[in-house]
């Protein structure tokens, strides 16, 4: 086998999820691409992935990592496991999807043809029975002409982590993640604060749709007193990601990445939108006049027609909003 470092490195982070990881590995180990190296991390699937790896021969370098505890979270898993990455490109598997034997060759790709692509997300599919695919995701992304910088900024936008791609550099550029803020919320803004980040219009991953998901979809809509409470949650969370995008600027300054009126632009952009995420709280309000108002201030020209949507639903029809999307369940 070649001494010199693969190109890609692909982690297999798993926890808890014996019954599905085998289809996961194989659909890393059968990947179109050149030998990669590959890192299997987890906290409870240590003997099914030893068992599943036991006869393999391939041409993939493979690591094989066992923690002593349940991490906590993604992003506490990969401060352990980014460091460890000698690939020039870093690719996230989950231990419970399914990759398309081309995802990391697309992906490569896209870096390939540009040294200015620091990340590179796609869409994903919804897994059906049988592990066949089912309906698109439909992942937000930066529109036609619109900076990664600028779209990234905001609080409430993300990467979708089980299909993101980064250069190794972004992780090493800004240091350890959060532990209580997903790493698709983090990481493609740092990346975008280095280069340019690509969406690949295509589901490149399979994503299985666990009971507990499933009852957490339900409890949040079962009345408007849980989806106030869970809105609520979320502009809690905002205000995390707001002081992680300021303490992720304030790096980038350090490292003189972007010019002053560039990142006061940014900081402007992350402020406003959470802002933006406060004033929404009042959609959920019980008050009709509230929600009407809030609704109102939504009216502005480029706005997006699912947020619209949504928008309108909460301030006229709370109630048939909830049902509606307790049927699209």
């Amino acid at each position: 086998m070649s001494t010199t470092p693969p190109e890609v490195t692909a982690i297999l982070l798993s926890h808890n999820c014996e019954q599905v990881i085998g289809a996961a590995l194989q659909s890393v180990l059968a990947q179109d691409c050149e030998p990669m190296e590959i890192i299997f991390s987890n906290d409870a699937t240590y003997a099914a992935i030893e068992r599943a790896l036991a006869d393999y021969h391939g041409p993939h370098r493979i690591t094989l990592r066992r923690r002593a505890s349940n991490s906590g979270s993604k992003s506490a898993h990969l401060n352990d496991v980014l460091p460890l990455a000698s690939g020039q490109y870093v690719l996230s598997f989950d231990g419970d999807d399914i990759s398309e034997p081309d995802r990391v060759s697309a992906i490569v790709a896209e870096f390939r043809a540009d040294d200015a692509v620091t990340a590179v997300y796609s869409d994903y599919a919804f897994m059906e029975e049988g592990d066949r695919a089912g309906a698109r995701r439909g992942v937000r992304h930066p529109p036609p002409g619109t900076s990664a910088n600028h779209w990234f900024a905001r609080v409430d936008a993300f990467a979708s982590g089980a299909t993101l791609a980064i250069r190794r550099d972004v992780a090493e550029s800004f240091g350890p993640l959060d532990p209580d803020i997903n790493e698709d919320v983090v990481l493609p803004f740092r990346a975008s604060l280095l280069g340019d980040v690509r969406f690949i219009d295509r589901p490149l991953v399979r994503v299985r749709r666990w009971a507990g998901s499933l009852t957490a979809d339900h409890e949040r809509l079962a009345s408007i007193e849980h989806y106030r409470a869970w809105w609520q949650r979320g502009i809690e969370r905002a205000r995390r990601q707001l002081d992680s995008r300021l303490a992720d600027l304030a790096t980038a300054e350090r490292l003189a990445l972007l010019g002053p009126e560039e990142l006061e632009a940014l900081r402007e952009i992350a402020t406003g939108s959470m802002a933006e995420a406060e004033a929404s709280g009042g959609l959920v309000s019980p008050s009709l006049l509230e929600r009407l108002r809030c609704f109102v201030r939504q009216l502005a020209p480029g706005a997006d027609p699912e947020d619209l949507l949504l928008g309108a639903g909460l301030t006229f029809a709370p109630g048939l909003y909830l049902r509606y999307k307790r049927r699209k369940r």
